[in-house]
């Protein structure tokens, strides 16, 4: 039990400082002995009286009651009143408090449980659209290239198409010019061969961005077969790229040619979609929604 000494009293005078501090002297020794009688109730199983009734157990054990100037006596009373204000409102506040604690821990669990599982599904949904998006990417410019390569072959063929350039502005890509290369890199994203700000640092690191995809998915495989699996689609796809890349290179390819190997990169890039979806391992439900979010990958 916490004692507190009485409060300093002011006065204007020097006479009532003195018999104010004479007063405290003895109002201190009658608190020490309340003190010991609280503290032997105490251990006795007996509830102690608050300090608040202080200025009431000033008469039992503090002796005779002194007069005080009007001015102290005011000051004493309004600072013990607000004092005791303040420790009621005190202990409301930690009453309130610690039952709004005990009776809300297991609500309190649950929604952190909850908040837990939601930000951990939000987080596998991020990072697994970061890992597909890439290779939609891949799909689009490799569509995109191959409808300019075929309006060329047709332009050149005298059949109806695009007109070129010198018309339109349209920029015509015929296999075995640098633009077709160029836009080959663009879209397989370094897979081919590294863009020219790419070249040094492909020296010492793998640039190729399904590379980083595989990577970045490789620890998240349920088993070893899948990721192996995973391994070898990639690889698949970058050959599927230098296969299309010698055909681009190639000013007698013929469309047939051209179109097959086209094909063959899309069909790797799906099938290397499969596994990067399948390192996430989704629910039924999830699985559905995330493959129609990616209609060129998984249609």
């Amino acid at each position: 039990m916490r004692c507190f000494s009485a409060p300093a009293a002011h006065s204007s005078s020097t006479v009532a400082l003195f018999s104010h501090q004479t007063k405290t002297t003895r109002k201190s020794r009658a608190r020490e002995r309340f003190c010991s009688r609280s503290i032997r109730d105490e251990n006795a199983g007996v509830k102690p009286r608050r300090d608040d009734d202080d200025e009431e157990e000033e008469e039992v054990f503090g002796g005779e009651r002194e007069m005080r100037t009007t001015n102290t006596n005011t000051n004493a009373t309004t600072t013990h009143r607000s004092k005791r204000g303040r420790r009621k409102k005190r202990d409301i506040l930690l009453a309130c408090g610690s039952l709004l604690l005990f009776s809300n821990t297991s609500s309190s669990q649950k929604e952190e449980e909850a908040f837990a599982a939601g930000m951990m599904d939000f987080t596998k949904q991020s990072q697994s659209t970061f890992q597909l998006g890439p290779l939609q990417v891949t799909l689009q410019r490799l569509r995109t290239l191959r409808n300019d390569i075929f309006t060329s072959l047709e332009e050149e063929e005298g059949k109806e198409g695009k007109k070129n350039e010198d018309d339109t502005g349209v920029v015509v890509v015929k296999p075995g010019s640098e633009e077709a290369i160029a836009r080959l890199r663009n879209a397989t994203l370094d897979c081919t061969s590294a863009r020219p700000a790419l070249e040094a640092y492909a020296n010492v690191r793998d640039v190729c961005t399904l590379s980083i995809v595989l990577k970045s998915v490789s620890k998240k495989f349920a088993t070893e077969e899948a990721r192996e699996r995973a391994r070898e689609r990639k690889d698949e796809t970058v050959q599927a790229f230098a296969e299309l890349e010698r055909k681009l290179r190639d000013v007698n390819a013929s469309k047939e040619d051209i179109d097959a190997e086209f094909e063959n990169s899309r069909a790797s890039v799906k099938r290397f979609a499969e596994s990067v979806l399948e390192a996430f391992d989704f629910s039924d439900e999830e699985e559905k929604v995330k493959r129609e979010a990616f209609p060129d990958l998984f249609s």
